[in-house]
């Protein structure tokens, strides 16, 4: 158990880091790919949260108020917020969370991951059309759009599509 605590919080901490700002993955150095990826839907942009199955979630989130300085609020988690390279702040947050997974559903995982998206519809769409398990339940709420995905292993993935204001 010790060495796959030390490697999940130390990912806690470098997973909101690699978060700031949005990424481009190119799968090949040959430039008529990254052409057409260029041209390509944007799809994930980042990280927007992490949530962490526990058998105890109030223990669990007092522990790493307490050993790790996180500032869990009353609802189960934290949101950080971004900042560049300057430390000076940017738009976005990542939020971390302990809860007792029941979200998580059908997944057996011990977490969930939340990508932030920039067209929600679109990547649904594409994703259906390339036969990916899609879930049909969608929601839209001031904190923006959200829509759930299985991997190819069993685990729910979250996709969320931000408010224009973030």
């Amino acid at each position: 158990m010790g060495y796959k605590f030390i490697v999940c919080t130390i990912a806690l901490y470098i997973i909101p880091l690699l978060a700031v700002g949005q990424t481009e993955t190119v799968s090949s150095n040959n430039q008529q790919d990254v052409g057409q990826r260029k041209e390509a839907m944007s799809r994930v942009t980042g990280i927007g949260g992490i949530f962490i199955k526990a058998k105890d979630p109030a223990m669990l989130q007092e522990w790493y108020k307490q050993h790790l300085g996180i500032d869990v609020q009353a609802w189960g988690g934290t949101s950080f917020r971004w900042v560049d390279s300057s430390g000076n702040p940017s738009a976005g947050t990542t939020a971390w969370m302990i809860g007792d997974g029941k979200n998580f559903a059908p997944s057996n995982a011990p977490f969930m991951v939340n990508y932030r998206v920039s067209d929600l519809f679109a990547l649904l769409a594409a994703l259906r059309a390339e036969g990916c398990d899609v879930l049909e339940k969608t929601e839209q709420s001031e904190y923006g759009k959200f829509a759930w995905v299985m991997d190819p292993e069993g685990n729910k993935i979250e996709l969320w599509e931000p408010p224009s204001s973030e």
